[in-house]
């Protein structure tokens, strides 16, 4: 898509003649606000890719589950895939972001993500227009299900849909290391730019949760109102529906990402910075290739052509595995704040396929899990206000300390209210009610609740030290990427655990791991502070050897 011209497009216009002359002139103290206009492009431009991504999320798994009712193998099949394709490729992502331009590339990411989206939502409607028989009654034994067999899930329409999700989650991971890490990172550049980076982080961040309320309703809502099934053989109405969505918010967000791009004349300045530094480098390693000019006429001995060989291979798998990117960031104080982020991400302990599935298990009703999810979404944006006063009040550093520990203590009625309440037989449940009773139910939701104030509040503070921490680095999104690769390996070690502990009775197991991750991952932070501040905490002068200790 060409680019509009700002003469004859108002949404283009900045509010200055000059955008170049706007992105030097940091030093002005009138440039320390954002370009009001501009900010909200930006949000209207991540509302829509946001709302795609968590409604493709919702809709991948809530269509398995309608079509495969017998089992919950191909759900964690899709899940394991996804998860292990960022781990493959979040790092190659980050070098992308790195290596091209910054426009261009986040539209080849819109293209790739969208049509990805298209082939799987088309090979749900050629899935549920077949028979899939065989399906089990939900309140089963789970030995009698799989005895008795089930429906048969590794066709090529169920292939064909595991590598579009895939494609779509990678997709969804260079968006987000684009515009939600860099282009944010580059906005806030210039006076205040602490505050401004907070502020824009925060506003995306709100937008992703708001997104993850509303998303699952609104395709409830469609499923609900459109939707029809006639014994084995499914009307699906609602994926066409978002079939459509997706491709009109295709065109939309390629022109929007330009508007937004024009608006931030930073963006285009951090981009000629880039290409002049490549050209430098360029010419570096050009005059590093020509020949020697000194008398010296011995000939160099060349290695062996088998040592040469190996040498190459070796070369190979370190770039490959992003080997020297993982060196570099593990001796960067940085990476003990996201290791710390990252072990959260081992966790059955929120309301994500997993949990929902385990919930219904046990007899809790649909619209009571979307009550409970929702309440969680609204503790969470509670977080998300709270990060930046208490950021402001406690600094950077020991707000992320009081941040991850409140998640850990707010989780304990949770672990209890599973070791106590739950039930500890291998069947299912029954449709008498709900198996946790009235306390149990308090203690399990309440807990989770309160517990997103932490994680939300602790997810943006992260975000920002890692933004300031790498704001400088000619490979900051590189580095940044491989975040996203131990979140990933987290989230495959909770899909790895739940395939162990797969029996109702079991979850109970799968959230005292998910615990003990979430307290790894404070201790872990405690690390970092010990790092950034020379120790943990301010004790009085009577206890000063604690904090030698600490």
């Amino acid at each position: 898509m060409n680019r509009q011209d700002p003469e004859t497009d108002p949404f283009l216009r900045c509010d200055s003649e000059n955008t170049l002359e706007q992105a030097t002139q940091s030093s002005d103290p009138s440039s320390s606000s954002f370009d009001r206009a501009g900010l909200g492009c930006l949000l209207v431009q991540h509302l829509s890719s946001a709302w795609g991504d968590r409604t493709a999320e919702f809709a991948l798994y809530l269509y398995l589950i309608i079509y495969f009712k017998d089992t919950l193998l191909p759900s964690s099949v899709l899940g394991f895939s996804m998860t292990m394709t960022g781990i493959l490729f979040s790092s190659w992502a980050g070098s992308l972001v790195d290596k091209y331009h910054k426009l261009n590339f986040v539209r080849v990411c819109i293209v790739v993500q969208k049509l990805s989206a298209l082939l799987a939502y088309t090979s749900f409607v050629i899935m549920l227009s077949f028979d899939s028989p065989n399906r089990s009654n939900p309140f089963q034994p789970p030995h009698r299900r799989f005895i008795e067999g089930g429906t048969t899930f590794l066709t090529p329409i169920f292939v064909l849909l595991v590598m579009s999700s895939c494609v779509l989650h990678l997709s969804n991971t260079s968006i987000s290391i684009a515009v939600e890490r860099d282009w944010a990172t580059c906005i806030s550049q210039g006076p205040d730019s602490s505050a401004k980076l907070s502020r824009i982080n925060t506003y995306l961040r709100q937008i992703n949760l708001f997104c993850k309320l509303c998303a699952p309703l609104f395709i409830s809502f469609l499923t609900v109102s459109l939707d029809n099934e006639k014994e084995d053989v499914h009307d699906i109405v609602s994926v066409r529906v978002l079939a459509v969505i997706t491709l009109l918010s295709l065109f939309f967000e390629l022109y929007w990402i330009g508007v937004v791009y024009k608006r931030f004349p930073e963006l285009e300045a951090a981009q000629k910075q880039k290409e002049r530094e490549i050209e430098i480098e360029m010419e570096g390693v050009g005059r590093r290739g020509q020949p020697s000019t000194s008398n010296n006429d011995e000939i160099p001995v060349e290695p062996p052509i088998s040592s040469a060989s190996h040498s190459r291979a070796t070369s190979y798998l370190e770039n490959l595995l992003s080997i020297p990117e993982w060196k570099e960031l593990v001796h960067l104080p940085i990476f003990f704040s996201s290791l710390s982020i990252s072990l959260l991400y081992l966790t059955v302990l929120s309301f994500d396929g997993i949990m929902v599935g385990y919930l219904k298990t046990i007899s809790y009703s649909d619209d009571f899990i979307a009550e409970m999810r929702g309440l969680c979404v609204i503790t969470g944006l509670i977080g998300t206000a709270l990060a930046l006063p208490l950021e402001k009040r406690l600094g950077s550093v020991r707000a992320g300390n009081w941040s991850i520990w409140s998640m850990v203590f707010t989780l304990i009625p949770v672990i209890v209210s599973f070791y106590v309440f739950s039930p500890r037989d291998s069947t299912i449940g029954t449709p008498s009610g709900p198996a946790l009773g009235i306390i149990g139910a308090i203690l399990l939701f309440g807990g989770m609740a309160l517990s997103r104030i932490g994680l939300w509040c602790f997810d943006l503070i992260q975000t920002k030290q890692l933004q300031t921490a790498l704001n400088t680095h000619p490979r900051r999104n590189t580095l940044t990427a491989l975040q996203y690769t131990m979140q990933s390996i987290a989230d495959l070690a909770k899909f790895t655990l739940t395939m162990i502990l797969w029996q109702p009775s079991q979850f109970r197991w799968a959230a005292m791991v998910s615990f003990a991750s979430v307290s790894t991952g404070a201790m872990v932070y405690m690390v970092y502070v010990k790092k950034e501040r020379g120790h943990v905490a301010h004790f009085p002068i009577r206890m000063e050897w604690i904090k030698k200790i600490l």
